[in-house]
């Protein structure tokens, strides 16, 4: 049995966020025939997540063992890995693991801070020299990639688990867990190792203490995916349970969001973020993050009109079907996900003119916030 058979046997899917299984990825790449590439992404720039970060650290070793069992897998002759700029303890720690392991050609490239420079073709653009702006697809990397070549681009997390994968793939299914972040108004945030199907609220007491203004609103997949309300909080830390509730599971960003807190504050801050990371290269995810954002504003402020939520959900609709990479699209489904937990808070928003909440008080996606600030602080103390 080769190495993409068992990896199929382990059942392990991607960590970058779409859980997409890993062997089918790897087939792809080998279907294409030629010279393939492997790239590992340690971009990471999900607001919260710093689980990548944590397993550059903490399993550099793995990593590296799993990005040459990948290139093994594929017959590639040279593989890269590719993080944010910013990364230096990281990209350190990968250095003296592939200094312990010589072998594959390994290039370290450290590039953009932005938030899309994590996006798959985006960071390809980024090695190749120019900006790391998301390309059209079709094609998409596992047939041109790299240089046009075949390319697998696998998240580091993920590749730091296929070692264990391809060593007992039965073993591996049967017990399978992922790092999450658990960030927000918790007593302990920080990146812990969770059993797949844990209920979201055992997490959140088990490893992280439990929630210290009770449970408003929860982000499993951080601002990637709808958010859910606190009487979801029993669904399993699952990626198909999560997304068959209409939310999603994402990099495992776990966000908890307090009781006390205005939800339409959250959702100004969402949209917030997906205004300010938009890279800027096509029009609809441009003007329409910022339409977006504009109109939540007002709504938040208690500014807004009716016939805004139309405005807002037109806008919304244009940018699910639109756009170079997942960007417009994403943030569209996760602001409108967080109107639709929450009906009567938007009627009471509109309907007395102003926030029944006093105001715009939390503010967990902008930069720095103390939210984040907090949960990095856990990654400089690991």
């Amino acid at each position: 049995m080769d190495a993409i058979e068992r990896l199929d046997r382990s059942g392990l899917r991607g960590r970058g966020g779409a859980w997409f299984p890993a062997a089918r990825k790897w087939q792809a790449v080998r279907a294409e025939g030629g010279l393939p590439v492997v790239v590992a992404n340690g971009a990471e720039g999900e607001p919260g997540s710093i689980k990548d970060r944590w397993t550059m650290l903490r399993r550099a070793d793995a990593v590296v063992a799993g990005l040459r069992a990948a290139a093994a897998a594929l017959g590639a002759d040279e593989a890269h890995v590719y993080l944010k700029g910013a990364f230096a303890a990281p990209a350190a720690a990968l250095e003296r693991a592939l200094a312990a392991a010589p072998g594959l050609a390994v290039h370290l490239h450290r590039g953009e801070d932005s938030y899309v420079a994590g996006e798959e073709t985006a960071l390809l653009e980024s090695i190749e020299g120019r900006k790391a702006w998301p390309r059209p697809k079709p094609p998409r990397p596992y047939s041109v990639g790299l240089h046009g070549r075949p390319t697998l681009v696998q998240n580091v997390e993920t590749l730091s688990r296929v070692p264990a994968a391809l060593s007992d793939p039965e073993a591996y299914r049967a017990g399978e867990t992922t790092l999450v972040s658990i960030w927000g108004h918790v007593r302990r945030p920080g990146v812990h190792e969770v059993k797949l199907g844990t209920p979201l609220r055992a997490v959140i007491d088990d490893f992280a203490g439990g929630a210290t203004d009770g449970i408003g609103l929860l982000f499993p997949g951080g601002p990637s995916a709808p958010p859910l309300s606190a009487a979801q909080g029993e669904l399993a830390l699952d990626p198909d349970a999560l997304r068959a509730a209409g939310s999603g599971l994402g990099t495992a960003s776990l966000l908890v969001v307090g009781a006390s807190h205005c939800p339409l504050a959250v959702a100004v801050s969402l949209a917030a973020f997906f205004e300010r990371e938009a890279c800027g290269q096509c029009p609809p995810c441009v003007v329409g993050t910022g339409r977006l954002a504009g109109i939540l504003r007002d709504l938040e402020a208690g500014t807004a009109r009716a016939r805004d939520l139309h405005y807002l959900r037109e806008a919304a609709g244009f940018m699910q079907q639109h756009g170079y990479c997942a960007h417009a699209r994403t943030g569209a489904t996760a602001a409108l996900g967080l109107l639709a937990r929450f009906p009567d808070e938007v009627a009471a928003h509109v309907g007395a003119g102003r926030c029944p909440h006093g105001g715009h008080e939390c503010d967990p996606f902008a930069p720095a916030s103390a939210e984040q600030a907090a949960i990095e602080a856990a990654l400089g103390a690991a």
